[in-house]
């Protein structure tokens, strides 16, 4: 089952995220901070981490260079004020998604489902079509 990790330390936000990122046959889990993050990387390594950065947070740059040392083949999708910053493990994309209304907000919910879907989908080539020389 493939394995999706949202990091927010608003409660609120984590639980937007995790119904609106749930599927059946997908697993999403949730992460107050960094710390609580980094244990879940070590124990069970998710397909993608979802971090919330639409509100400041001082953690958050720490939890971002640390997970991009430790683990730097990771996707994370960043959402950042008016945008997704995505990064498949490969290559890094930002979406646009700039309004601060409702359908704003749902707008970047949107692009954030479809960017977990594409990422996904990169996650599931990576392990079915192994790096040439590793096969």
């Amino acid at each position: 089952m493939r394995h999706v990790l949202v990091v927010s330390p608003h409660r609120a936000s984590r639980e937007l995220l995790l119904r609106f990122l749930s599927e059946p046959e997908l697993a999403v889990g949730a992460a107050e901070d960094a710390d609580a993050a980094l244990a879940s990387l070590a124990s069970s390594p998710p397909s993608v981490v979802v971090v919330d950065l639409r509100r400041p947070d001082e953690d958050h740059p720490l939890f971002l260079a640390l997970l991009r040392k430790r683990y730097p083949a990771q996707a994370v999708i960043a959402l950042v004020p008016g945008s997704l910053r995505v990064f498949d493990g490969s290559h890094e994309r930002v979406l646009e998604a700039r309004d601060d209304s409702a359908e704003g907000l749902h707008r970047l919910l949107n692009a954030l489902k479809q960017a977990v879907g594409e990422v996904l989908a990169h996650h599931l080539l990576r392990v079915f079509r192994p790096p040439v020389g590793q096969a």
